[in-house]
């Protein structure tokens, strides 16, 4: 067995480690006296607010969203970092809310403590999961897709590389992902670092390139589990983070010639890695298109929720939720799909959020939903 430093391995662990690690983690996150980040949006002249509270990882998993949907209705947006909450103090914002929308991210038993009206709640994180058989790879995609995707294939010459030595990784690494997570994401970026890549993903997995004639264009360093039955898709990038290869479909390749690699080679079950609960998000929207099982994860974000609460009724509040379907979760923990709309707002229907793991769609009309006390 492959030596693996206690430090990258423990770190991997503590981030993504399911069963006792993740019960230790949840421990850990809701110790008594522990505080919690505190991080408020606003628009010029006051038209839109929006107040986060809770779990540290909403500043990476939840506000870039959301801030981009506050920008996009009412322009700029500014950030403030306020002094850190406590569970207690997270409470007492619940019932006299200062912000326009309030987000609370915390476990799902602290969620029941707080009000129901105006409010929504949301699992912190979700899993997609694709089944994959050998006779029929891309059986779950749609004929339309697949004939989309062989058109593309013939007019790049796509092939697939399997990388198993240690260059395959360190091209992959600094000349796709990491270029990648910056021009995709700039400050915001957030990635895997290089022990960690190595170590307890590259030792245990591979990196799968797309080829385009004599270039390698795309990839993915996945992780193998359950003994080879499982490819966890973990870190993807295209060369040197190139737009181009955006528009030619090259990383619409990625997944496709994973999910081949994967029929072809036993494994029974592509994991597509954790998602945010906004199906408005262009990478939710194509993961959508495979028909993957939408489900909680199963690390320690397991037993994490969201709570966004509507504490004002203005035309920028009714604006936001229209524009903002979501992955909400209804009162048996069941995987909800959400879009809000009003009499001079229609639903957002262009933005689905319906699939295998999706245990209903609703439609929730402000005019109620704001009316609550």
């Amino acid at each position: 067995m492959t030596s693996v430093p206690l430090s990258a391995w423990a770190r991997y662990r503590w981030a993504t480690g399911t069963g006792g690690w993740a019960q230790v983690r949840e421990r850990w996150a809701d110790l008594p006296g522990r505080r919690f980040v505190h991080q408020v949006l606003s628009s010029a002249e006051g038209r839109l607010s929006l107040a986060y509270q809770g779990c540290p990882e909403g500043t990476t998993y939840l506000l870039p969203h959301l801030r981009s949907q506050m920008s996009a209705r009412v322009g700029a947006v500014s950030a403030s970092d306020q002094q850190p909450s406590t569970w207690r103090q997270m409470l007492r914002a619940a019932h006299r809310p200062t912000a326009d929308l309030l987000v609370l991210g915390c476990s799902r038993e602290r969620v029941r403590q707080l009000p129901a009206a105006r409010s929504v709640v949301l699992p912190f994180r979700i899993n997609m999961m694709l089944d994959i058989n050998a006779e029929a790879v891309h059986s779950s995609v749609s004929g339309n897709e697949r004939r989309q995707f062989a058109k593309l294939r013939r007019s790049h010459g796509w092939t697939c590389e399997v990388g198993t030595d240690l260059p395959d990784l360190q091209f992959f690494y600094r000349r796709m992902h990491l270029p990648t997570m910056a021009s995709r994401h700039g400050e915001e970026a957030r990635s895997t670092d290089w022990d960690i890549a190595l170590h307890a993903l590259f030792r245990h997995g591979l990196v799968l390139f797309v080829r385009e004639g004599d270039r390698r264009v795309a990839g993915v360093l996945a992780r193998l589990e359950d003994g080879g039955r499982t490819l966890w898709m973990r870190l993807l990038g295209v060369l040197d983070g190139a737009e181009e290869h955006y528009r030619s479909g090259a990383v619409k390749a990625v997944y496709y010639l994973t999910m081949e690699w994967a029929a072809e080679h036993g494994v029974t079950r592509v994991n597509f890695s954790g998602g945010d609960p906004f199906p408005g998000q262009g990478v939710y929207q194509f993961k959508r298109r495979l028909h993957p099982t939408v489900a909680h994860p199963k690390d320690h974000f397991r037993n994490r929720r969201v709570y966004l609460r509507a504490t004002r009724d203005t035309p920028a509040v009714r604006d936001f939720l229209v524009a903002t379907p979501m992955i909400t979760v209804d009162g048996s923990d069941r995987i909800v799909a959400t879009h809000f709309f009003d009499s001079t707002r229609p639903p957002r229907t262009d933005i689905r959020a319906d699939g295998p793991g999706v245990h209903e769609a609703r439609a929730i009309d402000l005019d109620e939903f704001l009316t609550g006390v």
